[in-house]
């Protein structure tokens, strides 16, 4: 069983909370079950810092603005399985968290930030860049990754979908406005 485990952080390559020990547990976890489990995350700048080295997998054009992301592979000894990275530094070079900018204040273009995270792992997951590997099973978690499982509705043999909410107080709501401007 071949199995995409989309987050926006994973311990301790990057954590704010819960998310980011479930993200280091459950797909080791699943490693020891014997599935064949992929890792994938924006690439934060804090994320690259921690990689000793990286190999380039290919470019997509994702999210709705069509942007360039850079997918990277990488390991690290908290994982036993490959870590890959959606590398698009106008969206994720940023100092701060995840989330907020250094002030606290929220980054104002997270919805457009994560909706191109997930069109990228929705594109891995269908093996958009042919490396051989697609994935049967797509667990996403929390509102960073909520577009995977549509992105993924549109194709025509789509792999299986798990998306699991792990704080319904974190939603990333915004306005139609905003929605209208991410077409």
């Amino acid at each position: 069983m071949k199995v995409l485990f989309v987050t926006s952080e994973a311990y301790p390559l990057m954590k704010t909370g819960g998310l980011g020990d479930v993200s280091n547990s459950l797909p080791n976890s699943l490693h020891h079950q014997h599935a064949d489990v992929r890792l994938i995350m924006p690439a934060y700048r804090s994320v690259l810092e921690k990689l000793d080295s990286f190999e380039i997998l290919g470019w997509l054009k994702s999210g709705m603005q069509q942007q360039e992301a850079r997918i990277l592979k990488a390991s690290h000894p908290a994982f036993e399985m490959p870590i890959l990275l959606v590398d698009c530094p106008s969206l994720f070079d940023r100092s701060g968290s995840p989330y907020t900018h250094p002030s606290g204040d929220d980054w104002p273009d997270n919805p457009q930030r994560f909706a191109m995270f997930s069109h990228a792992a929705a594109l891995v997951a269908i093996d958009a860049l042919d490396t051989g590997w697609k994935a049967d099973i797509v667990h996403s978690n929390d509102w960073q990754t909520g577009l995977v499982s549509a992105f993924l509705s549109h194709e025509a043999h789509p792999p299986k979908r798990i998306f699991t909410i792990h704080n319904i107080a974190y939603d990333c709501q915004f306005d139609y406005g905003t929605f209208q401007s991410m077409h």
